[in-house]
């Protein structure tokens, strides 16, 4: 944790070039990401102990790129769901704090009612309790709602908001030189119509292609409102450029073409604060469309064309004429997962399956037991009709929060994070704490100084 007093506007060269090092020590000791986890839960202790809030939520925004890279490096006595434990061990941290002190009135109840939404059927799903089932599945929303409630109470001055993004970011620095040391020579790689587990790290692509997409839409959006994590702003565009290309060459869709609608979603609102930020916005999109393309046509040549037909749908199967292509095989069986999920909620609608039940109950729909990757429809099955009121709510709050925001550049932030949250949760469900981070910081109240940098064009 590098900012306990002050908000500085760029994130030190030094403490750059300490994460790169970091990156490239845990390619061959495996305790290193294990070592970030315990400064980050210090450091989390020692904000509390302080009453200073601030490292709290410095850890909650670093804990989606931690939780991925210690997953890939294997940390030793790292949970496998550390992410979600951390998350609750925060949500007890703020419970104490806001109950001891002085706490500003909610702007809105959102949080509570995802909660209460959840309880009747948690309750039913006693009877078939499986802790491990709960933790992944389960524990992602009901934390969702949880720390809505205490964001809800929270007041940041932009300083500190662009900080707490900042810190999001810089787990990204180590997982790069991680990803970049782990891959062999690429000559070596046979790159097919699928999720590529070689330049993934030797770890699951989904999850790393998500992670890199939220560096991706982070970092893009700090450079646009001036607050990038570098000084230097030639660094910041090699970021961008590295995150895409790392991105792509994991072969999972899903993360990079949600972080490209969310960006689509934040430009749209931003090209029309003022003439000034249009022709801005404008030079900006051609600047980062001419580089994602750039990227895109040196990738594909890399992989022999195999990119581009990953990107249009294409399979084995599709190629060689023994399947058609189909939404279905477009999306890698997840409208099936989906269907199955509706079916088990209509037979289960009032409470649902429970936490993790839809896995066991999908062979008897004519699928394989896997579990949701789409959280919506994970809701429905698992959860029933509280499970449907939680989806409503998620994908409706964000309409008004948007709208409630009194400046376009602000609605621009939000309905960026909002989108990348709710898009990732469809391809990935809550796997991570991705979703579940950037939905909450995307609804965090925020206070504008017209001084501010940050705000100079509005």
């Amino acid at each position: 944790m590098l900012f306990a007093e002050t908000y500085p506007k760029y994130l030190p060269l030094h403490y750059a070039v300490l994460l790169v090092l970091l990156g490239a020590a845990s390619v061959y000791v495996q305790g290193v990401a294990s070592l970030v986890w315990l400064a980050i839960i210090v450091c989390t202790i020692y904000g509390f102990a302080i009453d200073d809030l601030r490292w709290l939520w410095y850890g909650v925004a670093m804990s989606p790129g931690v939780e991925v890279w210690s997953r890939m490096a294997r940390a030793p006595l790292v949970p496998h769901e550390i992410g979600k434990y951390y998350l609750l061990f925060v949500i007890v941290l703020l419970l104490i704090q806001h109950t001891r002190r002085y706490s500003h009135q909610p702007l809105y109840h959102v949080g509570a009612l995802i909660f209460l939404c959840l309880v009747p059927g948690l309750i039913v799903a006693l009877s078939v309790f499986n802790f491990e089932y709960w933790v992944l599945n389960a524990f992602g929303v009901i934390e969702l709602g949880l720390l809505l409630v205490f964001s809800a109470r929270e007041r940041w001055p932009i300083e500190k908001y662009c900080s707490v993004l900042q810190f999001a970011i810089m787990p990204m620095l180590p997982i790069l030189v991680y990803l970049t040391l782990k891959t062999p020579d690429f000559d070596d790689i046979n790159f097919k119509l699928g999720s590529n587990f070689k330049t993934s790290g030797n770890f699951g692509s989904n999850q790393v292609s998500t992670i890199l997409g939220m560096g991706l839409v982070l970092t893009t959006l700090l450079t646009i409102i001036r607050r990038p994590l570098f000084r230097i702003s030639w660094l910041n565009y090699l970021l961008i450029a590295l995150l895409l290309f790392r991105g792509l060459l994991t072969f999972s869709r899903g993360g990079i073409i949600t972080a490209l609608l969310a960006i689509t979603a934040a430009i749209l609102y931003m090209a029309f604060i003022n003439r000034r930020l249009f022709a801005r916005t404008f030079l900006a999109v051609v600047a980062l469309a001419s580089l994602g393309i750039f990227i895109f046509i040196k990738v594909n040549d890399l992989t022999k064309n195999q990119l581009l037909l990953r990107y249009q749908g294409e399979t084995a199967g599709t190629l060689s004429g023994s399947k058609q292509r189909t939404i279905n095989t477009i999306t890698s069986s997840r409208l099936l997962l989906a269907q199955t999920d509706w079916e088990i909620f209509k037979d289960n609608i009032w409470f649902g399956a429970g936490p993790g039940m839809s896995k066991d109950l999908r062979s008897q729909y004519g699928f394989i037991d896997i579990v949701s990757h789409t959280e919506f429809t994970r809701l429905l099955s698992e959860h029933g009709i509280g499970g449907m009121l939680v989806t409503i709510i998620l994908i409706v709050f964000p309409f008004y929060w948007v709208r409630k925001q009194r400046l376009r550049i602000w609605k621009a932030m939000c309905s960026s994070l909002f989108a990348f949250a709710l898009l990732t949760s469809v391809h990935s469900a809550m796997r991570t704490n991705t979703t579940v981070v950037c939905f909450v910081l995307a609804a965090m109240p925020v206070y504008l100084l017209r001084k501010s940098s940050a705000t100079s064009n509005v």
